[in-house]
């Protein structure tokens, strides 16, 4: 097994709430006394696991040919890889007729299970790694690309024949991580925005369109898990697939006859979104606000974006996030919550305990929609999202909604449990079609008990086997108005 991997499952499994690029040209490496291959590029895509390698370009000195899908053996990372496709592109892996230089090799993408954990916390051979130290994702330094040629397999470079009792072929090595193309998140436009002496990452999706359709458009605003900070927005894009918000399944939902979709802004802090002020976690209190030294800095490069897209309808302002994400989620409601339409917190951590009676009356006339999974054993339900739903329903909130799963099984490999964290995945796969019914969630509250902001009675009725009621969480997203 990958020794990142187990590596990340350690790491996530005993942190609190774990969980840009353009394209190289292809930099030649030519082995002496060879005529082997002489460069590559790895092409990476986000999945629901987080990011992956579907493809890499191999270079050659001459034009390859004689070769088919059982000629070559790869390793990413030092992974074994299955190849599914094998053809000859052009310099940037575009398929095509007749021999050329390059040859492009399509690899299957899975989701990797932890046998000692019974579920999954990552893909095979990512392109990213986990630092103890920091507790974030960033892009591997060192990530390996072994070709062989098969026993009894052959092919040309040119005149020049390997295999079949012909010319050796040496493993050709090469370092994908010198070279790689991100396709999703090139029609993204990354910015930075600067106050209070912080620096924060910008990405912004703007769909075709849109700024010369019939009217303003909304915005949905994403903030990243604790793993996904740093200073390389495309870790927050990929490592929690946020690129599906600019995708036809999520943008379908609001788009109408006059409007061609919804502006997307995705924004990375530092460190993690729950820092206190000298990188620890802000969670470790009880009976206070839970603040955030990013609080000001967010909220105004929240309203920079805003203020400097007059297409953007400032009545349509839907914000959300997951795990430490979610918790920034709340502190926006909390603390600028006029500002936003609607809130779609996931798996929040803004601890139940340090919510006063006075922020639930100061919040429950918003618009919020609650997501997390029954399984979550980084971020428990019970001491966050469920008893702040419940609290909120008992104070009379007319537009709360909660979806609470028992596991997390995707779309991208459906045979695959994800760890409970992982909740963000049904989300971005528009999974997110069931909620309670709020009349029992009121009649059930005289029927709990919430001690120190946990809900410890057993026999209640807010279990995902109630969780039945027909409710979309992107559609009822998008019909959130204002006005």
């Amino acid at each position: 097994m990958n020794s990142k991997l187990i590596l990340k499952a350690v790491l996530y499994t005993t942190a609190l709430f774990s969980v840009c690029v353009e394209g190289k040209v292809i930099r030649k490496c030519i082995p002496k006394g060879t005529k082997s291959a002489i460069g590559a590029q790895m092409i990476v895509h986000g999945y629901e696991w987080g990011p992956a390698v579907p493809k890499i370009i191999v270079e050659f000195q001459d034009k390859v040919s004689g070769f088919d899908i059982d000629t070559f053996a790869v390793k990413t990372d030092h992974v074994e890889r299955e190849i599914i496709d094998v053809y000859n592109t052009d310099a940037n892996g575009k398929k095509q007729k007749g021999a050329s230089k390059y040859v492009g090799l399509e690899l299957t993408v899975k989701a990797s299970v932890i046998p000692s954990l019974g579920f999954s916390m990552g893909g095979e051979a990512s392109p990213f790694t986990y630092d103890m130290n920091t507790g974030r994702n960033s892009w591997s330094t060192n990530y390996e690309l072994d070709l062989d040629l098969k026993e009894g397999k052959s092919f040309k470079d040119g005149k020049l024949e390997y295999g079949a009792n012909k010319k050796i072929w040496k493993t050709f090595k090469y370092n994908l991580a010198d070279n790689y193309v991100v396709p999703e998140t090139k029609e993204w436009k990354k910015d930075s925005f600067t106050a209070h002496s912080i620096t924060l990452q910008r990405a912004s999706f703007t769909p075709k369109g849109v700024e010369k359709d019939g009217g303003k458009n909304p915005l949905v605003i994403w903030l990243h898990g604790a793993g996904e900070g740093g200073r390389n927005i495309d870790i927050t894009l990929l490592g929690n697939e946020v690129t599906a918000l600019a995708k036809e399944e999520i943008q379908k939902y609001f788009i109408s006859d006059d409007l061609k979709g919804a502006y997307v802004l995705a924004v990375q802090t530092p460190t993690m979104w729950m820092d206190r002020g000298n990188s620890t976690y802000n969670s470790d209190i009880s009976g206070k606000r839970q603040t955030s030294i990013y609080d000001a800095v967010l909220f105004e490069a929240i309203k920079d974006y805003v203020a400097n897209n007059s297409d953007i309808d400032t009545n349509r302002i839907y914000v959300g996030g997951c795990s430490n994400g979610g918790y920034m989620t709340m502190n926006m409601m909390f603390e600028h919550g006029d500002f936003f339409t609607a809130f779609y917190p996931i798996c929040e951590a803004y601890m139940d305990r340090n919510i006063s009676e006075d922020m639930i009356e100061g919040v429950k006339g918003y618009n919020i929609w609650f997501l997390h999974s029954e399984d979550d054993t980084t971020v428990d339900p019970l001491a966050t999202s469920i008893s702040t739903y419940y609290r909120l329903m008992n104070a009379g909130a007319k537009n709360v909604h909660y979806t609470l799963t028992d596991h997390v099984i995707g779309t991208d490999d459906p045979e695959v449990q994800y760890m409970g964290h992982y909740s963000w995945v049904y989300a971005f796969n528009d999974q997110v079609k069931n909620q309670f019914d709020n009349t029992k969630v009121v009649a059930d509250f005289e029927n709990i008990t919430i001690k120190d902001g946990k809900v410890i009675t057993t026999d209640n009725y807010v279990t995902n086997a109630n969780c039945n009621k027909d409710g979309n969480m992107w559609s009822w997203l998008a019909s959130q108005r204002k006005n």
